[in-house]
């Protein structure tokens, strides 16, 4: 038994570093110039390994979105306190991932991207997926705040999308342009944000 655990984990360690050696390559060259044998040679590992263990390129590329999704998941996703605070921590956050960009965050985006420029059966579905989990997240706090009397009526999944649009606008900006300031932006996204919900400022 404790040789089969250690064969698991010696392949799930493996597999972690060939998902990170990936998204590290995603948001460096971009998906189309990423191949198995680059992945398996940044992650110190053979040319054949991450095919052994992955298949096809893009199913590698598939575990890449869920593992950074996932990552973005736990870093977002959350609630501590009023909703309206709720959402301007959560856009908090979102301007804290951006500003420290890791490989896994810089992939996310190059990945979402790409599933805009070049769609893969692959890759949009699972990012789809992902984007209608992060509207959701916002729409929740939307609808708490409204029923909490915190704000005026609003269509929380417009707001939503909106929201999100702003937000990855930005972050998108910030990938091509080391010069954007972060720091202004989510300080007008707030403002904005907070003057649409806020009943003195609906007319």
């Amino acid at each position: 038994m404790s040789e089969r655990r250690s064969q698991e984990e010696r392949r799930g360690e493996a597999e972690r570093k060939l998902v990170r050696a990936a998204a590290e390559l995603v948001g460096e060259i971009g998906p189309a110039r990423v191949t198995l044998a680059n992945v398996g040679e940044r992650a110190g590992y053979s040319r054949g390994l991450a095919t052994h263990h992955f298949g096809s390129k893009g199913a590698l590329l598939l575990r890449v979105v869920e593992a950074v999704t996932q990552q973005f998941r736990e870093a977002m996703i959350g609630e501590s306190g009023e909703p309206l605070d709720d959402l301007r921590r959560l856009i908090r956050v979102y301007f804290e991932v951006m500003s420290d960009l890791q490989p896994v965050n810089r992939a996310r985006l190059v990945l979402w991207a790409d599933a805009v420029a070049y769609p893969s059966e692959d890759i949009r579905p699972a990012m789809v997926a992902a984007d209608r989990e992060f509207r959701a997240e916002i729409e929740k706090r939307l609808e708490r705040a409204v029923a909490a009397g915190e704000v005026a009526p609003v269509s929380a999944h417009g707001l939503a999308a909106v929201i999100v649009a702003m937000l990855r606008g930005v972050a998108l900006q910030s990938l091509i342009d080391e010069h954007v300031d972060l720091a202004a932006a989510r300080a007008e996204i707030e403002e904005m944000v907070t003057a649409r919900l806020t009943k003195e400022n609906r007319k």
